[in-house]
């Protein structure tokens, strides 16, 4: 009990000195002392610094702290560590994860330039990043096990900051664009859910189709193929892609006219060109006609066109719905791709189509990638007579592959054709 007493006396002496001192030395500490120590509850300072000066007061008074003092000591320096780390740390951009209108998480990607490190930070504390030391794995866990309520697909929302990094080494600055953009592509990897957000492309039937400004569409193949509508006015289309940041040099600029052609090459599936000038493609169950690009003076088909639509459609010549109801629909008189067989002799290919309403095979040959035209097509039985030295070739090609079958069904089996 003596040395616990003696312990403190020595304790407070020290205190009680060293705040001698401090009133000398620091003006803040005197001015503390007379007008706020004894008026503000302790419970609500939000200062480390006074906070210290109470700690200081305290030990010179009773030799000893409580533990709730203790404890708001600790937090304010786990707080001031906080706010000094984030000083020395650049912010590199945001990346969000939506479900419809709700925000499931947002993260924040930032550089230390003095330790030449990047942080990641998925929480604020006072408005402040807690930042972390960016890893794969801690992405991985925070992105994989973010699921939809009520729906099955989730979309990203992201913004680079371009004007915070502009102060930093050219090198530097690359190397932290491509560490966004790797961001992106990761987090699009690790949720099956965000790979659920691709709209699908819809043919443009009449008006062009309402398209979401947040859920991507697939525009060409691969993940740099992935874009979201920016812009959608009357004239003009802009597309800007989904995982990456967007410049002027990755942007898509498109008229409506080119929209809607491309809306109908990615999302109708092209099936076959006719004898009479007319496109044949299919998407779901519902057939398309479009005029081939070797026919002009058909206004209607300039797009594709749904086949109900092009026949009651009063500007379309009455021969040629003649010729589509009579050929492409009653006799089903027009081929479709098969294969493509490259000969080996030569440069050339061996181009293969099947014709839908008897189920015949027709060849013809592509010279130096020059497309043939329809009436160039013969029947396969012809091969062997006509082109002696290819019809090896031919045999050797199908002894290895499969019975014929339209490309279009290779790529998607699930399409069924019933005209």
């Amino acid at each position: 009990m003596k040395s616990y007493l003696t312990i403190r006396f020595a304790i407070k002496l020290f205190h009680r000195v060293k705040n001698l001192v401090s009133r000398f030395l620091d003006p803040d500490f005197s001015t503390f002392k007379e007008f706020e120590f004894k008026s503000v509850p302790t419970d609500q300072l939000n200062d480390l610094r006074k906070l210290r000066y109470v700690r200081n007061l305290k030990l010179a008074e009773s030799g000893f702290i409580n533990t709730a003092l203790k404890e708001q000591l600790a937090l304010l320096k786990s707080k001031n560590r906080l706010f000094q780390k984030d000083r020395n740390i650049t912010p590199v951009g945001r990346i969000s994860i939506h479900e419809n209108e709700n925000k499931l998480m947002k993260l924040l990607l930032g550089y230390n330039s003095m330790e030449n490190r990047t942080y990641i930070s998925f929480a604020h504390l006072n408005n402040c990043p807690v930042w972390n030391n960016n890893t794969i794995s801690l992405l991985k866990e925070r992105v994989q096990h973010l699921y939809p309520s009520k729906s099955d697909h989730l979309f990203m929302k992201h913004r680079y900051f371009q004007r915070d990094v502009n102060h930093l080494d050219k090198q530097t600055k690359n190397r932290l664009l491509h560490l966004f953009n790797d961001t992106l592509r990761n987090m699009y990897s690790y949720n099956r859910h965000l790979q659920n957000g691709i709209r699908p492309m819809v043919p443009p039937v009449g008006k062009l189709p309402k398209l979401s400004k947040t859920l991507p569409i697939q525009v060409e193949q691969g993940l740099d193929g992935l874009f979201v509508p920016a812009t959608l006015g009357k004239n003009v289309v802009v597309l800007v892609p989904y995982l990456k940041v967007a410049n002027e040099k990755n942007r898509l600029y498109l008229s409506v006219g080119e929209f809607r052609t491309l809306l109908g090459q990615k999302s109708i599936t092209f099936l076959a060109e006719t004898k009479y000038g007319v496109s044949l493609g299919i998407h779901g169950n519902r057939l398309f006609l479009k005029a081939t690009d070797s026919v002009g003076g058909i206004d209607v088909l300039k797009q594709w066109t749904l086949l109900d639509d092009f026949l009651e459609s009063k500007n379309v010549p009455k021969r040629l719905k003649y010729e589509v109801v009579k050929n492409l629909i009653e006799k089903k008189d027009y081929l479709i791709d098969v294969d493509k067989i490259p000969l080996r002799q030569t440069n050339d290919t061996l181009l293969l189509k099947k014709h839908y309403g008897s189920g015949k095979t027709y060849f013809a040959l592509s010279k130096k990638g020059k497309k043939p035209e329809l009436k160039e097509y013969r029947p396969i039985a012809n091969l062997k007579s006509k082109h002696p030295e290819y019809y090896h070739s031919y045999r050797e090609y199908m002894n290895h592959t499969n019975v014929l079958e339209p490309l279009g069904t290779k790529k998607k089996r699930q399409i069924k054709i019933s005209i």
